[in-house]
């Protein structure tokens, strides 16, 4: 079915209209030299964000396969390391010797910008491809087959082969999808809990949120001083306690201060004691006693300020990587970063809006329920009335798409003052109300907690029976 014309056509396509190939040399330089220089964006190309096709230039083409392979097997990768490989390969003068790398390395004034010019690299790889087809399909059709099927066929698998990496589809038959069902309810039996997933260590929360499930986004909306950090960093011990890694991501905090908070919850010492170092005799053994059992749980901070979605995604993705039951915490939205390039000077809700969709589009991708924190308006705290200080989903700060996001919205809410606990319908005194706004999985309701404010630790009681206090 092959000819001179269409060989000459698919070898050189762009010959046809006497026109380039869609591609920009500057955009292939400026993300190869942010994978030099950057491990987010090292480990965002190469997790599949671009592959060897998406570079036209061959030499940039090649130093990115190296650089993947280098990745495959686990090796550091900088100019030096990869000019060795490069060598040792026999390809480092083909791709203009150490000096071509040299220059890559330096290429860093767009830095910031990487990953837009990795989605151009794509557009224009998705290009290129779409163009090959066509020309692949006009020889076909030019050579006249009697069977028109045939050129119809041979036309729809071209293009899929083009459109599949743009429409990523991850359909299933219903079959596939009734089997896991029951498989994944056979295992829920097993354990008689009927909660799958992480736990929140607070059983009647678990009750209700039957765990938290992968791909599933929560959001922890309070006032400021309420406590949403405290509760936070409690879930994160007791998921860690029940088998779990827990990737933590403090954006106001530093982790010494994330630190200092856990010891206090766990060893029940005050925060302020242990932040000024006034420590009592009898009180030595428990800090010691808490710091011993805490070393061991997997639970890894970040305290990288003015971060991205982005950025978190890819640090979660080698944070977690080869774990199979984990947690994202993020403290908290508002404070996060909108990608380089991105920013929105009309509104700052539709900013937060985008980075909301940003984390659940993320707790999809790592198969990992995403637990952020995030703010609630401060007109709230102005309202009249004492009912009318309840949070709601409405209140939560520069909201936009965070209520629909989310799969999970629990409202922290808690009376500041012994005045305020006088107040009819405010929570009683040292007792937090965890109100769960919104539940896809589940039922809506309120789980009482008493809040330790010195010792920022929750503990579950029972009011209506004798029982005392339980912690989380």
């Amino acid at each position: 079915m092959s000819d001179p014309a269409y060989d000459a056509m698919v070898a050189s396509p762009a010959a046809a209209n006497d026109a380039a190939m869609p591609q920009n040399q500057e955009a292939e330089r400026s993300v190869l030299a942010a994978m030099l220089n950057s491990e987010d964006a090292l480990s965002e190309c190469l997790g599949g964000l671009l592959d060897d096709n998406d570079f036209y230039i061959p030499s940039n083409r090649k130093i990115y396969a190296c650089m993947r392979r280098m990745h495959e097997d686990n090796l550091p990768i900088d100019p030096i390391t990869l000019a060795d490989r490069l060598n040792s390969e026999g390809i480092l003068e083909q791709v203009g010797g150490r000096a071509y790398l040299t220059d890559i390395n330096a290429y860093t004034r767009n830095i910031r910008s990487w990953e837009h010019h990795a989605e151009m690299l794509r557009r224009d790889s998705t290009l290129r491809q779409i163009i090959r087809a066509s020309a692949q399909i006009s020889a076909i059709a030019y050579d006249a087959p009697e069977d028109t099927a045939e050129v119809v066929d041979g036309a729809e698998r071209l293009l899929l082969e083009v459109t599949d990496r743009e429409v990523r589809s991850r359909y299933k038959p219903l079959s596939k999808i009734m089997e896991d069902l029951y498989t994944e309810l056979g295992e829920m039996a097993k354990e008689g809990s009927g909660i799958q997933g992480a736990k929140t260590g607070f059983r009647q929360l678990d009750e209700k949120l039957l765990g938290l499930r992968a791909g599933q986004m929560m959001v922890v909306g309070a006032r400021p001083g309420v406590g949403k950090t405290s509760f936070a960093l409690n879930l994160a011990v007791n998921a860690a306690q029940t088998g779990s890694t827990v990737a933590f991501f403090s954006l106001e905090m530093s982790s010494t201060e994330i630190a200092q908070r856990l010891l206090s919850s766990h060893s029940s010492v005050e925060l302020t004691d242990i932040r000024a170092a006034r420590i009592k005799g009898h009180q030595w053994q428990r800090l010691f006693d808490s710091v011993q059992q805490l070393r061991h749980l997997d639970i890894l901070v970040d305290d990288t300020p003015g971060t991205t979605v982005t950025e978190i995604r890819a640090k979660a993705r080698r944070m977690l990587k080869g774990k199979e039951n984990a947690v994202v915490i993020i403290d908290y939205l508002q404070l996060l970063s909108p990608p380089p390039g991105n920013r929105r000077a009309d509104s700052r809700a539709t900013e937060v809006s985008e980075m909301s969709r940003g984390i659940k589009i993320m707790a999809k991708d790592l198969g990992v329920p995403v637990i952020a924190l995030s703010q609630l308006n401060r007109d709230l705290e102005s309202r009249r009335g004492t009912r009318s200080k309840r949070p709601q989903l409405h209140d939560l700060r520069e909201s936009g798409s965070i209520e629909q996001d989310a799969d999970i919205v629990l409202l922290l809410d808690r009376s500041m003052s012994a005045e305020e606990a006088a107040e009819p319908d405010r929570p009683d005194e040292n007792i937090t109300e965890i109100i769960i706004a919104k539940n896809r999985s589940g039922p809506l309701g309120v789980v009482e907690l008493q809040f330790s404010a010195a010792a920022t630790k929750f503990l579950e009681f029972d009011r209506y029976h004798d029982s005392g206090y339980v912690e989380g």
